[in-house]
């Protein structure tokens, strides 16, 4: 048990380690100007009981908030601090700091052994990227990739199709889930225009 506990937090530095070297081209920033798409993005995932007009309210104001910590830049990940949506199957939209043509996504989740339960049911699984050049659109398909339930908190993928042109706004659909059937967490999302 200690050895596999070791591992993982030598996992943990390594990809600290990394993330501290990595250029900033983080297009999904909001302290470089991103911001969330709310009226395009889901709905947040309430646990069912909630019904005074405080509750609304709450509701309201802590959708917003959780929705923005996704694009907020954090460097190390809380369990619980995450923006919770409805069922394994969502999506968040984000309006990018400047138009890029996008070759490589970031996205972040606590690792298992961060987790007080030892398991990440929660955590996107599969995931597709849309570039989207104006919010009239569906967007251009530019890939879909695995987040490893087993690997590092912040895992980058370089897309499949990256040479589909500008984008203005990208699309982060989740498609699956670790096997959550109530509801699906995400922590963190970046967007870069070149892989490290």
């Amino acid at each position: 048990m200690q050895l596999k506990e070791v591992q993982q937090e030598v996992k943990i530095l390594r990809q600290h380690a990394i993330m501290s070297v990595l250029p900033a081209s983080n297009f999904a920033l909001e302290s470089q100007g991103a911001r969330i798409l709310h009226d395009l993005s889901s709905d947040t995932y309430w646990p069912p009981g909630l019904e005074t007009i405080w509750d609304q309210i709450h509701k309201w104001l802590y959708s917003s908030k959780a929705r923005r910590s996704v694009i907020q830049g954090h460097l190390s990940l809380i369990p619980g601090q995450c923006w919770p949506f409805s069922g394994d199957r969502g999506h968040l939209v984000i309006a990018l700091s400047h138009p890029v043509s996008i070759t490589s996504v970031t996205l972040g989740h606590i690792t298992k052994y961060q987790s007080p339960y030892e398991y990440i049911s929660s955590a996107p699984r599969e995931f597709s990227i849309y570039g989207i050049r104006t919010t009239d659109e569906e967007g251009t398909y530019l890939g879909t990739l695995v987040y490893d339930e087993d690997g590092a908190a912040f895992q980058t993928f370089k897309l499949p199709n990256p040479d589909k042109g500008i984008f203005r706004y990208v699309k982060l659909q989740i498609d699956s889930n670790w096997g959550n059937i109530d509801y699906t967490c995400l922590y963190s999302f970046r967007v870069h225009n070149s892989l490290s």
